[in-house]
């Protein structure tokens, strides 16, 4: 847990530096999900409440962008808490960027560190944002995973989005070879002349070998500050988190119950 809050620090700390006088863009919220497992016949759920933050950075030729979330998940009584902090650095192209990322999710047992490439694309009122990753957890016997995503928008207005997105992370271990697979649907409607939005999502994950399935419903509250979603959305603003493009629900989970594995 505190090399996770630690890599959170030095993530602000670095962009701080990179951009002293930049104007910054960003959002903080509480999220709550519902989520119902199914694996070879049985049914279970779990519930998970989740504190998250971002923030951009912009420099002009090289921005940058911080977020950062802490996730705890019960079911069937037990409680497991999950750290993620992952830090952008990319220069303009067009209306979108190119770049990098490096980000850690993490747990008292387990970390799963990433470090990938992005892209993004902006068209009036859609943009498009794509991730490739390679992950590492070596407390969960060297297990490496590799992982691409991509996640769309459209702008009804300026501050009324919905988006798709889709993952798969092919991952790799000792005695271990799977896939997942996620698909997921989310909305956030800011309310006119405030700060306040609301949002809510569905996600649908799949692990081949263990014909392991999950669907989670998520809804939550944020606060923004320096713009609206669609100037957010500009800057980059809580896209391509480590714990997105890593399996979603089904990797943050398998690192929640790294302890108990």
């Amino acid at each position: 847990m505190t090399k996770s809050l630690l890599a959170a620090v030095s993530a602000a700390a670095l962009f701080a530096a990179v951009s002293p006088a930049a104007a910054q863009v960003g959002q903080i919220g509480l999220n709550y999900g519902k989520t119902d497992v199914e694996a070879a016949g049985l049914d279970a759920d779990g519930d998970a409440w989740q504190v998250e933050g971002a923030a951009a950075f912009q420099g002009g030729t090289l921005n940058g962008q911080i977020e950062g979330s802490v996730t705890r998940f019960d079911a069937d009584g037990d409680d497991a808490d999950v750290f993620s902090a992952t830090g952008h650095l990319n220069t303009p192209v067009g209306a979108g960027y190119v770049g990098g990322f490096l980000g850690v999710q993490a747990n008292d047992d387990a970390k799963l560190w990433g470090v990938g490439v992005e892209g993004k694309a902006q068209m009036q009122n859609v943009s498009l944002h794509g991730q490739l990753g390679y992950g590492r957890a070596d407390d969960l016997d060297d297990v490496d995973f590799w992982s691409v995503r991509g996640e769309g928008r459209y702008f009804f207005a300026d501050n009324f989005r919905v988006g798709a997105s889709a993952g798969f992370s092919k991952v790799d271990g000792d005695g271990l070879d799977t896939d997942l697979y996620n698909l997921g649907l989310d909305a956030e409607y800011q309310f006119a002349g405030t700060p306040v939005s609301v949002v809510g999502g569905y996600e649908r994950g799949k692990w081949d070998d263990l014909d392991l399935t999950t669907d989670t419903f998520r809804i939550g509250v944020r606060y923004s500050f320096g713009g609206d979603l669609r100037a957010r959305d500009a800057a980059g603003v809580g896209q391509g988190s480590v714990s997105n493009l890593f399996g979603g629900t089904i990797g943050s989970a398998l690192i929640a119950a790294a302890g108990e594995l």
